[in-house]
């Protein structure tokens, strides 16, 4: 019998043959390689068993030798399974082991995954009437060897016992199992990290187009004109170029598109940057995208149509009406006109909005008739006011963001407004939007769409939705909601998308103070996020400008609302419990100083008074009187106006316990090692859901802050954000808010390991810095999908009245705060407030520094050395 052995011969030649072609094409031309793939392991399976010759007989039983899957179908990407079935038309012989055996295993020694069945042709139809997936794959099916009448026999019995009979069966297998696609990877056709396969608009639905399209039945006809259908072959064939390149990457099989692997592919692809620096890469892998989400977004709208009017859902009733004054009727395939020739620019709205009302979407034959007819329908619809209102009425209605998705998908959106047809596709090189501009937008529609619906039915903080049902011109909003990201071609995209608001308002003959309302929203649509972010929330003259800048309590409404509404739409490293909180501690206090004004509150001195009354109350019998005022009065004076007075209370508990250790230790170590490396902590939930507050207190020194921050982040611990205050009397508070540890089963095992490294790192037991470093040099660092954007370094004097502004924008890492407050200190400076804003894997860290005698940075040259230094350490 000949084993495995036998098989160095086909075996080598085809591991030259893959490697010669994956090496020829990794630079570019993959046009053709998945076809190049398979044809070589056709050759393979045809030298093995002619290698193999008459040792393998199978008793003299006839077999075929399938490929099938994506085998089948002769796209084998370089990460490719490869799956094969071993067909009997009746019985299967012993030896079909060592057959699969003496074929298989020469492959697995090369490390290539493959998959085999062995069966009959009985067992092929009984499982594919229980199973789509085996169905789907028997599709593909293609002989490599074997018995042409065996596979005569598959043939007709897989086409008159399984196709014929099964094929709704079968689609709606096809339809259980696209909802869980939905739910596992998304609308891959809007995501910047698109899922190739599996995501919906992927290869996985143009798949599923022709299946459905080949298997007819009974059930009905293709929708698809000729050269439709040419043009998803052409889409498929883009699609896997894309993946060969990813496979190619990545070198391994794998199907999501992530960031840091854009960039050489969309080069590979031949969108070749215009220079090299991270700018221009990142433009040519906006160009790439852009191209793959409007292929993926037609085989999406392909495989929904074929669904909806060829296998329709048993559970959807069609209502069969018309509508004469309107030229549209709805029947089995959706929304179609009743008289094509007789379309007015009207009609075409009129019938998106009808689909927003009632949730019928258009059929095949509608939707062709409006891409084909945009441009002129568009020209007639671009100034006309009333088209405007059709409009707000369909990103307003129940089912408007479908209906919206629709007028963009067809390019009437684009038509009508071309602002929004240069940025639709836009994609911004960053991985905290998970959609490109146009998806974007419409996103945030919908989320005001659904505020201004439910109410706070929903929402996270209970009275946004509320808020939104009491406006008094909601168009307004879902107006700058539209215009709000449509200045992204410019640096400025505020100004630029205000700019753009006004002219095309305008345009269509709205209201100049409409007009006005709209241009400042989008002008000022950032305002509350960077304040939220970047700014201390404590400082009374920040909430003042904040308010000022709204100028209203209603301007002050829509900016809040608006705010939301984007950061939800961008994605959920933009929007989490953290900002959500962020977001509304801001407003409640912008909305209180402008209803309210700094003369109805109590004046700063009375409310110090107040603060520092409730806290003897609270600490009366706690501790001693005469300590509690000495305490007071050594508190720096922002903690008691950022803080309330339980949190004071809490914070002189810990000062007590940290005072009580510190001594204790001297006691017994009586040199000047006493006292040094004690600290205290206190960890609980914070108000923001998923954080704890951390409030760490040690005697000040110098680089005090870099190090808890360091050691925060060596127990993979994320900072949002710090609040560092220092004590007249030595002591320092530090409070820090962490996202919750993920995985961790005991915390207070983690708080003290955190109080440890502290510990070690103060006596010179621990070096932080050297062991942050070994950690992000380690096999086992997280895999940071981002992109690579340069740092960039501002510092002014303008934002706070107390102290100087560093605000630090860089590829996040594993303690990238404690490398910035280090270098802080090494420069002279003490930080007296952070803010990390870590999205995804960008930082943007804002410091509130003062130098060593507590003043702000003035002088220029210490600018300018503060600013290269930050810079020389992001950029290492």
């Amino acid at each position: 019998m000949n084993g495995p052995a036998t098989a160095a011969n086909a075996t080598q030649t085809y591991a030259r043959a893959r490697k010669r072609l994956l090496d020829g094409r990794r630079a570019g031309g993959l046009q053709g390689l998945p076809g190049a793939l398979a044809h070589a392991t056709d050759v393979y399976f045809t030298d093995r068993l002619g290698e193999l010759g008459h040792g393998h007989d199978l008793e003299g039983v006839p077999y075929v030798l399938a490929a099938v899957g994506g085998y089948g179908r002769s796209e084998l990407c370089p990460g490719s399974d490869i799956d094969l079935l071993l067909l009997f038309e009746s019985r299967i012989p012993e030896q079909a082991r060592d057959f699969i055996r003496d074929i298989v295993y020469p492959l697995w020694d090369l490390r290539l995954d493959v998959g085999h069945g062995v069966r009959t042709v009985a067992d092929c139809v009984s499982l594919s009437r229980e199973d789509g997936k085996v169905l789907s794959s028997l599709l593909d099916a293609r002989p490599l060897a074997g018995d042409a009448a065996v596979l005569g026999t598959f043939t007709k019995t897989f086409r008159d016992k399984v196709l014929h009979r099964h094929t709704g069966s079968f689609a709606a297998w096809l339809r259980g199992h696209n909802l869980e696609r939905e739910a596992r990877y998304g609308d891959s056709g809007g995501l910047l990290e698109p899922e190739l396969k599996n995501g919906l608009g992927g290869l996985r639905d143009a798949h599923q187009v022709m299946w459905l399209s080949a298997v007819q039945g009974r059930t009905g006809t293709s929708p698809f004109l000729p050269h439709e259908l040419a043009r998803l072959r052409e889409d498929v064939r883009f699609l896997l170029r894309v993946r060969t390149a990813l496979h190619l990457q990545a070198r391994r099989k794998m199907d999501r598109l992530v960031f840091d692997l854009q960039p050489n592919i969309a080069e590979t692809l031949g969108f070749l940057p215009s220079e090299h620096s991270p700018e221009s890469a990142g433009r040519a892998v906006e160009f790439f995208l852009s191209r793959l989400h409007r292929a993926m977004n037609r085989i999406l709208a392909m495989r929904e149509a074929l669904f909806r009017e060829v296998y329709p859902d048993s559970k959807t009733v069609a209502h069969h009406d018309n509508d004469p004054a309107t030229n549209v009727e709805c029947g089995a395939s959706g929304l179609r006109f009743i008289r094509p020739d007789r379309v007015r620019a009207e009609h075409v709205l009129g019938i998106f909005l009808r689909w927003a009302r009632q949730g019928v979407p258009l059929s095949w034959q509608a939707r062709r008739f409006v891409a084909e007819n945009r441009d002129r329908f568009g020209a007639e619809l671009a100034d006309r006011p009333e088209a405007l209102d059709m409009l707000l009425d369909i990103f307003m209605a129940g089912h408007g963001a479908a209906a919206s998705r629709g007028l963009a998908q067809t390019g009437l959106l684009a038509a009508i407004i071309p602002e929004f047809g240069q940025v639709r596709h836009l994609v911004q090189f960053n991985d905290f939007h998970v959609h490109p501009v146009g998806r974007h937008t419409l996103e945030c529609i919908a989320m005001i769409a659904g505020l201004l619906e439910k109410g706070g039915e929903g929402d996270e903080d209970g009275w946004a939705g509320d808020m939104a049902r009491m406006l008094e011109h909601p168009q307004r909003l879902v107006l700058a909601a539209f215009f709000h990201d449509l200045g992204k071609l410019e640096n400025d995209h505020c100004a630029a998308g205000a700019e753009l608001a006004e002219s095309v308002l305008g345009r269509f003959n709205r209201p100049e103070d409409e007009i006005r309302e709209v241009a400042f929203l989008v002008r000022h649509h950032l305002l509350i996020p960077e304040t939220a972010t970047r700014r201390d929330l404590s400082d009374e003259n920040v909430i003042a400008r904040v308010a000022a800048r709204a100028g209203s309590t209603n301007r002050l409404d829509m900016l809040y609302l608006l705010s939301v509404a984007d950061s939800r739409a961008t994605g959920p490293r933009a929007w989490n419990n953290w900002t959500a909180s962020l977001f509304s501690e801001l407003y409640a206090k912008a909305r209180s100083y402008m209803t309210h004004g700094e003369l109805a509150e109590p004046l700063r001195a009375e409310k110090l008074m107040n603060t520092w009354d409730r806290v003897r109350e609270l600490t009366d019998g706690r501790h001693p009187a005469p300590w509690v005022e000495r305490t007071l009065e050594a508190m720096p004076p922002r903690a008691l106006f950022a803080l309330d007075a339980e949190t004071l209370v809490r914070h002189m508990d810990l000062c007590a316990e940290l005072l009580a250790a510190v001594r204790e230790d001297r006691m017994r170590k009586p040199s000047p090692m006493g006292g040094k490396g004690v600290n205290v902590l206190d960890a609980r939930p914070a108000k923001a859901g998923g954080c704890f507050e951390v409030t760490i207190a040690a005697l000040d020194r110098p680089g005090l802050f870099a190090t808890l921050a360091g050691a925060l982040a060596l127990h993979n611990l994320d900072i949002l954000s710090a609040d560092i205050f220092t004590w007249a009397d030595g002591i320092a508070m530090d409070v820090f808010t962490v996202a919750e540890p993920e995985g961790a089963l005991v915390l207070d095992e983690v708080w003290a390991r955190v109080r440890r490294s502290i510990m070690y790192a103060l006596t010179g037991k621990l070096d932080i810095e050297s062991r942050l470093e070994d950690k992000r040099n380690s096999l086992l660092a997280p895999r940071r999908s981002a992109p690579k954007l340069p740092p960039s370094v501002n510092i002014e004097n303008r934002s706070s009245d107390f102290h100087t502004v560093i605000e630090v924008a860089a590829p996040d890492r594993q303690g990238l705060l404690h490398d910035l407050a280090l270098t802080l200190n090494r420069q002279g400076l003490s930080v007296e407030l952070a803010r990390i804003t870590t999205i995804g894997g960008q930082a943007a860290d804002v410091f509130h520094v003062l130098d060593r005698e507590g003043m702000k940075l003035t002088d220029s040259e210490r600018i300018e050395s503060v600013r290269q230094a930050l810079f020389d350490r992001v950029a290492a």
